[in-house]
């Protein structure tokens, strides 16, 4: 089984949250993969900082930007397959207004790997997922 991570843990870890760093020891390593989905929102927001920043500001968005290379590279990223890809389509067409489509994108991966997505906003997908697909390692303890 491994553990995705939803953006608001990778942003907790970030910060060395210490139940997130303990329940983080209680599984191994190469089972916690990050969505490409979430790769993509963080390498976004960099890129952002680059573009939107005055002159004066360009070496500290470039510097965030490397930060946030150098974090990545430490995680597996999980892609999407045809099984994945399968599983989005199933979910558009039933959450076409009311889901954001990263929580979609991210949910369909969980689903067609069997993977448990770890989250603190777990109420955003307790309609996508079942319970035992979902899991908070921020404000619970994992066994």
């Amino acid at each position: 089984m491994s553990f995705l991570w939803d953006s608001n843990i990778l942003r907790h870890y970030l910060d060395d949250h210490p139940l997130l760093l303990e329940n983080l020891k209680k599984v191994p390593r190469r089972d916690v993969l990050l969505p490409v989905v979430v790769a993509a929102e963080q390498f976004r927001g960099r890129m952002d900082g680059i573009l939107k920043a005055q002159p004066a500001q360009l070496p500290r968005a470039q510097k965030l930007f490397q930060q946030t290379q150098q974090v990545l590279s430490k995680f597996q990223l999980l892609y999407f397959d045809d099984q994945s890809l399968a599983v989005v389509e199933q979910l558009t067409g039933r959450f076409k207004t009311r889901k954001r489509y990263a929580d979609v994108l991210i949910a369909a991966q969980a689903i067609a790997g069997r993977h448990v997505l770890v989250t603190r906003n777990t109420a955003d997908f307790r309609d996508l997922l079942p319970a035992q697909q979902l899991q908070n390692w921020i404000d619970e303890k994992i066994s």
